[in-house]
């Protein structure tokens, strides 16, 4: 090797070595920056790590075994504690990064993270928003970001009870960006495609009922729950010993929930908007207790126009679909018999226009179900939720009954049993939130009432005797023809259910029909 041979030879050695010295020196400029960085948070958080790792030739950067702690500024307890495997970043711009006012990324990756969270109820959520927002300086741009693997909890602040269990969750999430320096807040954090999946969800809803899901599917447009089930955490005799005021005991299980064409955030007023085309409950079973022992609740319950049209958000469900569903309802009024029950089954409906956008359209509920095993019910309700007078209109039409079926509710309620045949029952009610008219044909046969004994196990034939004076045996001796009820100004007790409302005029109409002349009303 010549003399010109050995000096080039030197001179790319030296050129690697200054290569490879700038790297080092650029990884650690890197990694002691965002020491720095970290080192000048708040001291309310803290974050630990085994090794900071960066490669200025890849863009890469990862953070190895890292924990996250965060402390409320003025209690200092915990509010977040998070361990991680690592968190991985790859081809970060270091340019954007060291020289402008933006930290670009292709893509984040956080492995098995197990976090756990203390709510404080007190602390707005604008605030958590805002404070969040607030502490970033330069423009985030992330292409993709993964979480896999992870155990999310979410406790009380104050009782460490438990609020949100998600023991395994995956969540994908494409084209984020968070812009600090943007006009309107709503356009700070903007993402464009989202998947998060997760199993055996478990959330504490109120202090008395918990929702769970086997598994969830959900994305930007569209979502998957499986086996969905609300269900109140006490049995039905602790329940009752733990209510101030009467309250549902429930137990509901749905097959699986399937929302379509979803859309939600907010609007150009800072509102936030919650749109969807279409709501599916396949196979929804539920079973409603209520205990009337317990003391009434006599706050005022409006109709469901109001709370519609009272929601502080915009609420917009095209079409709910139930299918193949099921209702209990029990009722326990006396000590010493069992609840009454009505039974629905085989239920299909439909909802349209549930929700508080839709204007002059009105909200229209369709069903058609069994009552009590085998008597086909079909209902049809409107309202229109922009109508501030809360109008409605309730039709149904209920197929055969042998009324002997109603005594399993009849009898231990209202200490009264029916027998005999309802062929047919058509009843109309046009009512508001005060009061209502109810206009009802029926056909029956051979229909008896039996006022029982006050232990319920026997006839009490004098006061059955004098009910039947008074209710017309069959509806006409013409086997096609019905008889007619209406009733006008039925006062709506106000701190009940519409349903109560529903089942007054009802009421009200059987009586006009069996009592009256059975005739229609002439106009």
């Amino acid at each position: 090797m010549n003399q010109k041979q050995k000096k080039f030879g030197i001179i790319i050695a030296i050129v690697i070595a200054i290569v490879i010295l700038l790297i080092v020196i650029a990884n650690l400029i890197i990694e002691n920056k965002i020491t720095s960085a970290i080192e000048e948070l708040p001291e309310s958080v803290k974050v630990d790590y085994a090794s900071i790792d960066a490669n200025v030739l890849t863009g890469n950067l990862e953070f190895v075994t890292p924990s996250i702690t965060i402390t409320g500024e003025t209690t200092s307890k915990t509010i977040i504690d998070a361990k991680l495997n690592a968190i991985k970043i790859n081809d970060i711009s270091y340019w954007d990064f060291l020289f402008s006012d933006k930290i670009s990324v292709e893509e984040l990756s956080i492995d098995r993270l197990i976090t756990k969270y203390k709510h404080n109820p007190v602390v707005q959520n604008e605030d958590y928003k805002s404070g969040f927002v607030d502490k970033i300086k330069q423009i985030i741009a992330i292409e993709k970001i993964n979480i896999n693997n992870a155990d999310l909890l979410v406790a009380e602040y104050d009782t460490d009870s438990i609020i949100l269990s998600v023991p395994k969750l995956n969540f994908e999430l494409k084209d984020f960006q968070i812009n600090p320096k943007a006009s309107n807040k709503e356009k700070k954090i903007n993402c464009q495609d989202f998947k998060l999946t997760a199993i055996n969800l478990k959330w504490a809803t109120n202090e008395f009922d918990d929702l769970f899901a086997d598994s969830i599917l959900v994305t930007n447009n569209n979502a998957t729950l499986k086996n969905f089930k609300l269900k109140t955490k006490y049995d039905r005799d602790e329940y009752s010993n733990i209510l101030k005021t009467e309250r549902d005991h429930f137990n509901i299980i749905v097959k699986e929930v399937k929302i379509s064409d979803m859309d939600f955030g907010f609007n150009d007023a800072n509102q936030f908007f919650f749109n969807l085309n279409k709501v599916q409950l396949i196979t929804p079973k539920t079973e409603i207790y209520r205990d009337k022992l317990v003391a009434d609740d006599e706050t005022y319950k409006p109709l469901y126009g109001t709370m519609l049209r009272n929601l502080n958000f915009e609420l917009g469900l095209n079409t709910v679909e139930i299918s193949e569903g099921k209702i209990s309802y029990l009722e326990k009024v006396k000590s010493d018999k069992k609840a009454g029950i009505l039974d629905f089954t085989n239920m299909n409906a439909t909802i349209k226009n549930l929700g508080n956008i839709y204007g002059e359209a009105e909200t229209v509920i369709k069903v058609n179900t069994s009552f009590m095993e085998d008597s086909p019910l079909e209902v049809n309700w409107n309202f229109k939720v922009s109508d501030t007078t809360d109008q409605f209109i309730f039709k149904a039409d209920l197929g055969y009954v042998n009324a002997a079926k109603m005594d399993q509710f009849t009898q231990p309620n209202l200490n009264v049993d029916f027998n005999g045949e309802l062929e047919q029952t058509y009843f109309t009610i046009n009512g508001n939130p005060r009061n209502s008219n109810v206009d009802l044909k029926m056909k029956y046969e051979d229909f008896e009432i039996a006022i029982m004994q006050k232990d319920g196990k026997e006839k009490n034939k004098f006061l059955s005797t004098i009910a039947n004076l008074f209710v017309s045996k069959d509806s006409e001796n013409d086997k096609d023809a019905y008889r007619y009820g209406h009733e006008n100004n039925i006062e709506r007790d106000v701190t009940k259910s519409v349903f109560n409302f529903i089942w007054l005029n009802v009421r009200e109409g059987l009586l006009s029909a069996m009592t009256g002349d059975g005739k229609k009303e002439t106009k």
